[in-house]
């Protein structure tokens, strides 16, 4: 494993440095003729600093996209290795150390979760992180049922929250055909396809089959 994640940081590398000699080539033409027009040197290294930071822009999204999955991967495998031996047991252990790494992990410029809950279709339960704000998921009867009708990604809209937009989002945690419940987020942007893909991502590589393991552990108890 340790050497796929060498070969994954090379990548990674290799695509940040092409990106700045990009920058570079694009960036010294137009230096160039600003020279060659005379320009004033003021205007001229207005318009390069204008340049730089679209490009520092452009690419911390494009880097976040290129790191986000093996940073994810890294940061699951301790949660994984929980369950595996039994030190996460319990369906409310396995929501709240979700709930966490959600809020921790999707801290991010374009993709900012500031609340995560866990509902579980079995028992009816949601665990919610501690400070979320319960107030703006009016019926959680009406979640239940959304989640169990698609896969994707639904879009609440959003409330007013400590003076600033509090974007909703429901996603759907699915075992195959089995509904096992959803993770109800709440963002301080609107996402947009790119991002609530990453979400519903999310869900599927690395939280339903882990969450049927809990269940499966919590049924054999019963």
């Amino acid at each position: 494993m340790e050497t796929f994640r060498k070969i994954s940081q090379i990548q990674r590398n290799l695509v940040l440095l092409f990106y700045v000699i990009l920058c570079l080539a694009l960036i010294f033409p137009v230096w160039m003729l600003f020279t060659d027009l005379a320009m004033p040197s003021s205007v001229i290294i207005l318009v390069v600093v204008m340049m730089v930071l679209v490009f520092v822009l452009i690419g911390s999204y494009f880097y976040l996209i290129v790191c986000l999955p093996d940073r994810l991967s890294r940061s699951f495998d301790d949660i994984r290795n929980s369950i595996a031996s039994g030190k996460i047991t319990t369906l409310k252990e396995f929501a709240d150390i979700v709930n966490e790494f959600i809020i921790k992990q999707f801290n991010l410029i374009f993709l900012d979760v500031e609340y995560s809950a866990i509902g579980i279709k079995e028992t009816k339960e949601v665990f919610y992180n501690d400070d979320f704000p319960k107030d703006l998921i009016e019926d959680i009867n009406q979640v239940f049922e959304e989640s169990s009708q698609t896969e994707e990604v639904i879009y609440l809209g959003y409330d007013k929250y400590l003076e600033k937009k509090a974007h909703k989002y429901i996603i759907p945690i699915f075992f195959v055909e089995s509904h096992l419940g959803f993770i109800f987020v709440i963002t301080n942007k609107k996402l947009d396809n790119l991002f609530k893909g990453i979400l519903a991502d999310f869900e599927n590589f690395y939280v339903d089959d882990q969450l049927k393991h809990i269940l499966n552990s919590h049924q054999k108890k019963s």
